[in-house]
């Protein structure tokens, strides 16, 4: 007998679990793979070009992962982020001078165990990133990282970061056996030793996240802006916000919401920006007071100490400092905290994606994953 999923019917949702449990996570995963990490770097150092594979969520954490790399081993190895799908529709250059790491929380995805299959069959040096208990096709790579348990919720969150500390892991470790930049891999070890603990204070003020749900959930339109790593956890929060809201989200790239998305911009908008000391946070000064100017309200996410975006943006969150190579893990976390209470808000259920809503159901019958 199938056993029947079991599905809750209001907060603390397995979402909200899922977010809490992220620091303690991040802390195992940097503990449980900090040895195979070194020991699979030391293979990926000898091939000629690397692909990070992955779709949805998983393709976030890839697109974060490929800063790292490129920092780490850019002298030695070519790095490309790929989507699944495009990559196995329009596959680059393959050979056993190459290695695909795939990230896939389930390990279910059609495009990309495909992925994996396909770069096997051409010799590729494989790794997959994926949960504890995944499907059997994406645990035929060469090298098989494990992460967390398979998510009770739809919207992932404690899977994103924990496989972008396996990510990040391999990073620091390649650039140990390849002519990176002149880093030092016991300090950024240590770094990135200290993000559980920051994430821990971050989390802790959720009580400000649902001060600035309550104030702007009834915006129509939601709209985040990020640059460099953080690029990808504005992709990242507008997703989770179409899967547990089903409200018009989207994510953008700092320089790029001002070559023809801003003109969208108006005063039924919210603009959140991901803004921690880097190169876009004059760009984000310049998209924060052009929002203003067209009525839409600023929610800024900065670092402690912050006095001048945060003067200026309608509602502001102070977060630790932190490296932005690791800023990343931090900035997520407001982020997942405000679509987990705007779902709550709205009255939506934020573990179903949307199959809770009878028209939803219906179209998933037509396309699988």
């Amino acid at each position: 007998m199938t056993q029947q999923r079991e599905v809750r019917k209001g907060h603390p949702y397995f979402m909200y679990d899922a977010i809490q449990q992220q620091p303690q996570a991040i802390e195992e995963m940097l503990r449980n793979h900090a040895t195979r990490a070194v020991e699979v770097a030391a293979i990926l150092a000898r091939r000629r070009r690397l692909y990070l594979v992955g779709i949805g969520t998983s393709w976030h954490a890839a697109l974060v992962a490929e800063h790292w790399f490129r920092r780490f081993a850019a002298r030695s190895l070519e790095v490309q982020a790929w989507h699944s799908f495009e990559f196995c529709a329009y596959p680059p250059p393959l050979s056993d001078e190459d290695a695909v790491v795939v990230v896939s929380h389930r390990g279910t995805k059609t495009y990309s165990f495909q992925a994996l299959e396909m770069a096997k069959a051409w010799g590729a040096y494989t790794v997959s990133i994926t949960s504890t208990n995944p499907g059997p096709r994406i645990q035929v790579a060469d090298a098989v990282l494990n992460t967390v348990e398979q998510e009770r919720s739809a919207a992932f969150t404690v899977s994103y970061t924990s496989a972008l500390a396996v990510l990040a892991l391999l990073a620091i470790s390649l650039g140990d056996w390849t002519e990176g930049p002149d880093e030092s891999g016991p300090r950024l070890r240590a770094e990135l030793g200290e993000v559980p603990l920051k994430a821990t204070q971050v989390l802790a003020q959720q009580g400000a996240v649902q001060r600035v749900v309550r104030r702007f959930q009834k915006r129509g339109r939601f709209i985040c802006v990020g640059w460099g790593p953080n690029t990808a956890n504005a992709y990242e929060v507008a997703l989770k916000i179409k899967e547990t809201s089903a409200a018009d989200s989207e994510g953008l790239q700092v320089e790029q919401i001002l070559h023809g998305p801003f003109c969208s911009v108006d005063q039924g908008c919210l603009v959140t920006l991901i803004a921690p000391p880097g190169p876009g946070y004059e760009r984000a000064m310049n998209i924060a007071r052009a929002s203003l100017e067209v009525g839409a309200p600023v929610w800024a996410l900065v670092q402690e100490g912050d006095s001048l975006l945060s003067g200026v943006a309608t509602d502001f969150l102070a977060l630790p400092p932190v490296a932005e190579l690791w800023s990343p893990f931090l900035y997520v976390l407001p982020l997942q905290l405000f679509t987990y209470y705007l779902a709550v808000a709205r009255g939506t259920h934020p573990d179903l994606f949307q199959q809770d809503n009878a028209n939803q159901a219906a179209a998933r019958r037509h396309y699988e994953l």
